[in-house]
């Protein structure tokens, strides 16, 4: 194995920043669909779902920094960790990981541009407006793409995920805006009368959706693919500081998920929909401004998923040269040597293919987005496949790989890891698959 001693570059992020990078990574327009998820779990049994896919994935994250710090060098994607332990498979991972982003990327777009006429009609409708007196150029979803597109290029061009912490920060009280709103529809007797009739909320419910909403748990804490570089830019390089990354960005996730599901299921209990903010009166200034809020946090995330997707496809279409180890190395080393110059660290990554690789996914996506109407099919099987992967079943590959030693209680854990993977990967991806039959 490489010596792990090695000096890494000085980093310039704050644990602060960091966790709001993360956080902003994991928190997306999904908590949305997490009411419906429980309609077909019951609130309890959908609870400790969250909190289980919670501890998985902050376990898996937990692997991810050990083996970097296994590798003895600093690591700046999937790509490298996988190329060093893994080579046949490293080419693969990142090929997931441009095909996951790039499709979450695609439909938070989708969402916004479907969302923001809604907005339009509210603010209409809060002013004495109908929808005679809107310009029909406003209610377009595909105007609404392209705006938003040009409107977040500057955060798309960024070099580093640090730069984004202040976009961080104003996703948080995003988020707690939009609690707000359901908490205080939900404590207030009379604003709870504007809310369509809900049905029954039950602690447990067994059925076969419980496949089909399993999914919207599982991947809501999807944020491996920007793990790497966080840890990366971090100013202390600790296990310890990562940990408590992970920990602190996880926790608040899981804190904000139960507080959504909740509050949305027992508003609405069985007849929650798949986008809970979508439940509440148009006619309402507190609730239009809930909606930008959503659109905002939605919007904002989606340079963190350009970052993994840009250094990932740069990865797939350049790859480095390798050199595999000879017999006598092999006996010495599981790691692979490579050729220095295919990264997609920002130092490393050239400017021209940088720019380019960025307006390349930006119009794809808005022109994706144009054309595909529904996109809830394809991204289920991508994510089913791409999110399981990234958070699961790579760590823990990686993990016993670089860590042989099969008595240790890590490498235990990350075989029993792999195999949750796998099985959530088998029942998710089937499931999807299925209703493409329905």
């Amino acid at each position: 194995m490489a010596d792990a001693s090695y000096t890494r570059p000085p980093g310039h992020a704050t644990v602060l920043s960091s966790v709001s990078n993360l956080t902003n990574t994991i928190i997306g327009a999904g908590m949305l669909a997490l009411p419906h998820a429980f309609a077909s779990t019951g609130w309890l049994l959908g609870s400790l779902l969250i909190l289980l896919c919670a501890v998985t994935t902050a376990y898996g994250l937990h692997l991810v920094k050990r083996c970097e710090q296994r590798l003895g060098f600093q690591a700046t994607s999937f790509y490298d960790m996988t190329l060093h332990a893994m080579p046949k498979a490293a080419w693969w991972f990142d090929l997931i990981i441009v095909v996951k982003c790039y499709g979450v990327g695609v439909s938070y777009l989708l969402i916004c541009s479907h969302l923001m006429p809604q907005v339009v009609l509210s603010f209409a409708h809060a002013f004495g407006s109908d929808r005679s007196d809107v310009h029909g150029l406003l209610m377009s979803s595909g105007v609404w793409s392209v705006i938003f597109v040009a409107a977040l290029s500057p955060l798309c061009f960024l070099r580093r995920l640090n730069s984004l912490r202040g976009v961080g920060y104003v996703n948080i009280v995003a988020v707690a805006y939009l609690l707000l709103i359901m908490i205080v529809y939900a404590l207030s007797p009379e604003l709870l009368k504007e809310l369509p009739t809900g049905g029954d909320a039950r602690a447990i419910v067994l059925s076969p959706d419980i496949l089909k909403v399993f999914p919207v748990i599982v991947f809501a804490y999807t944020c491996a693919q920007n793990i790497i570089p966080v840890y990366n830019e971090l100013e202390d390089d600790s296990a310890s500081t990562a940990d408590q990354v992970v920990g602190i960005s996880i926790g608040i996730s899981a804190l904000v998920y139960l507080v959504v599901a909740i509050v949305g299921y027992f508003s609405f209990g069985s007849f929650a929909p798949d986008n809970i903010i979508s439940m509440y009166p148009d006619t309402s200034l507190f609730v239009c401004f809930g909606k930008l809020s959503v659109i905002f946090l939605t919007l904002t995330s989606y340079p963190l998923q350009l970052y993994p997707c840009r250094g990932a496809l740069n990865k797939v279409l350049y790859p480095p040269e390798i050199r595999l180890p000879t017999e006598e190395e092999g006996e010495r080393s599981s790691l692979v040597n490579v050729h220095q110059g295919h990264s997609d660290d920002p130092v490393d990554f050239p400017n021209t293919r940088w720019n380019i690789m960025t307006v390349a996914i930006m119009i794809s996506g808005v022109a994706l987005s144009l054309v595909v109407r529904d996109l809830s099919l394809v991204l289920g099987v991508v994510g089913s496949f791409g999110s399981t992967a990234i958070s699961f079943i790579l760590p823990a590959l990686l993990y016993t790989t670089l860590y042989p030693d099969k008595e240790e209680l890590h490498y235990k854990a990350a075989k029993v890891l792999g195999l949750w993977g796998v099985v959530v990967m088998a029942l998710t991806v089937s499931m999807n698959i299925a209703r493409l039959f329905m």
